[in-house]
């Protein structure tokens, strides 16, 4: 509730958000999406005009460079962001909540573990842009949370596909 409050209380009352959640969460979560795009493509780009190829290591989504265009936005932007957000989003943000833990050490725990995943995946560079990633994602779990956990995890779905499907965009273009 902390991250509401510190947000999205000014703008939009509780009320206005509770009356349309899954819209809300849309939006919210689109916004993420594309902020969380364009902060992770700035933040690679500095790591590797900064650091040696060696450190950063390989990309963690080389396994579906093999797919077709159509399987590979499939996949990318609704398949494994659905996995993901169960993994990386609500169970380490339910878990941190029923432990007591108040809403940024429940990000930090967030992008910690979605951060942590993809560095074992792909290396460096890909795991610092992720738990950037992955703290936009819970931010926007956690600022939709008041209204239940599916606008929360609609939100964070919304903003993770929006992040990949821009990159894969990117990427295929």
């Amino acid at each position: 509730m902390q991250l509401y409050h510190l947000i999205l209380s000014r703008r939009w009352p509780l009320s206005l958000i509770e009356s349309r959640p899954y819209r809300s969460a849309l939006l919210l979560g689109a916004g993420t999406g594309l902020l969380s795009a364009s902060l992770g493509a700035t933040v690679a780009c500095l790591l590797q005009a900064l650091l040696p190829r060696q450190i950063l290591g390989p990309s963690a989504a080389a396994a579906l460079a093999n797919l077709a265009p159509w399987s590979l936005l499939v996949m990318g932007g609704f398949l494994i962001p659905l996995w993901e957000t169960c993994a990386a989003q609500w169970l380490p943000l339910e878990m941190g909540r029923l432990a007591g833990f108040n809403d940024i050490a429940c990000v930090a725990l967030a992008a910690m573990v979605f951060g942590a995943g993809h560095y074992l995946n792909g290396g460096l560079a890909h795991g610092v842009c992720a738990a950037i990633a992955g703290a936009l994602f819970a931010t926007a779990y956690l600022v939709m949370r008041p209204c239940g956990y599916l606008p929360a995890f609609w939100a964070s779905f919304v903003a993770h596909a929006v992040n990949n499907l821009l990159l894969l965009l990117i990427l295929l273009i």
